[in-house]
């Protein structure tokens, strides 16, 4: 996304493209939390006011390349359809709500490298008032509001791929998802890339 552009602006553009009924509520819960201005995160990628719909609107971004560039025989699989540029709306732009109202801005003690000297800064502490984990959270949270096809679903719950705490103790569900929709790859491919290489040195 153009940086000097919007990133609100661009993300209610977007979200036009999610026309399911409750679409419309579920903006305006976001709307209600500080989802427009939350960071990514406490440190890394994103780690600044704004992050998080900055961050969504990378993967989103990312998402609509890795779908598009997808060929059999050099055919395109999917195409720029209203059905798979709703998915890419909702996988792209929603996945990480699960992070809204949980980062909160304190002062906080760190010694500067270069001087050696101790100095306050602005950061975040994560505090989750629902922790329901975190894509399993994403998906409660968007299902209050619209119907997710099967595919949505899993790609939301699965989007950290093995970085998910339940992976890492049991790959099975997560290896199953991957099995029954390429959404669950997709989607995780494009947050990676998204984090590690769109976003690298976005922190402050």
């Amino acid at each position: 996304m153009n940086g000097t552009r919007d990133p609100k602006a661009d993300f209610l553009t977007i979200y036009k493209d999610i026309r399911r009924p409750g679409a419309d509520k579920l903006l305006a819960w976001l709307a209600s939390t500080d989802f427009f201005t939350a960071p990514a995160g406490a440190k890394h990628h994103g780690a600044h006011a704004g992050g998080l719909v900055v961050h969504s609107l990378t993967v989103w971004s990312r998402l609509r390349e890795i779908t598009l560039r997808e060929t059999i025989d050099g055919k395109a699989i999917l195409g720029r359809t209203p059905e798979t540029n709703e998915t890419v709306a909702i996988l792209g732009l929603l996945h990480d709500v699960c992070k809204a109202g949980v980062y909160h801005a304190e002062t906080k003690r760190r010694r500067n490298p270069e001087t050696g000297v101790w100095e306050d800064y602005l950061g975040y502490t994560f505090r989750d008032p629902l922790p329901l984990g975190h894509g399993e959270k994403s998906l409660y949270q968007i299902a209050r509001f619209i119907r997710l096809e099967d595919h949505e679903a899993l790609a939301i719950r699965w989007h950290m791929g093995a970085y998910d705490t339940a992976a890492r103790t049991d790959l099975r569900d997560l290896s199953a998802a991957m099995d029954a929709t390429p959404w669950v790859w997709r989607l995780h491919e494009a947050d990676m890339c998204a984090a590690h290489i769109d976003e690298r040195g976005t922190d402050e």
